[in-house]
């Protein structure tokens, strides 16, 4: 396990977040890190896509159908199928967030819509509507 040694005055203000115990302070400054780590990973991704998206005339010239990965605005590789692109890619670079997207004629990423669940009325309820409408 590394040691990592914090500044004292933000080693003071984690204390008096969230106590004294140890283990918490290491809950803590873990949770905090991880929350950074997949901001960063949030970043890199929307970049690599815009930069995939700027690029997709000569992305859909060279690659078309393709999945391709990419990698500080370059692709680093491509396939026709993700799965081994996805282990080829890990294989290279370990766990470096990299945009793997299948390159297609459509400009526009795919929206997904998820609907609420439907409320329905118990039937304690539907009697009291009933009762309470005029005949």
């Amino acid at each position: 396990m590394t040691t990592i040694q914090l500044v004292p005055n933000l080693a003071e203000q984690i204390e008096n977040l969230v106590g004294i115990d140890e283990a918490s302070a290491q809950a803590f400054i873990e949770n905090a890190v991880r929350t950074y780590i997949a901001r960063l990973h949030r970043d890199k991704f929307r970049k690599e896509n815009e930069a995939f998206m700027t690029q997709h005339e000569a992305r859909q010239a060279a690659y078309p159908g393709r999945y391709v990965a990419m990698h500080q605005d370059k692709v680093i590789d491509h396939d026709a199928d993700l799965r081994t692109l996805h282990l080829w890619v890990y294989q290279r670079v370990g766990h470096t967030p990299i945009l793997l997207k299948k390159v297609t004629d459509v400009t526009v990423s795919r929206e997904l819509i998820f609907r609420s669940p439907r409320l329905q009325r118990s039937d304690v309820c539907k009697q009291a509507v009933l009762k309470s409408m005029p005949l």
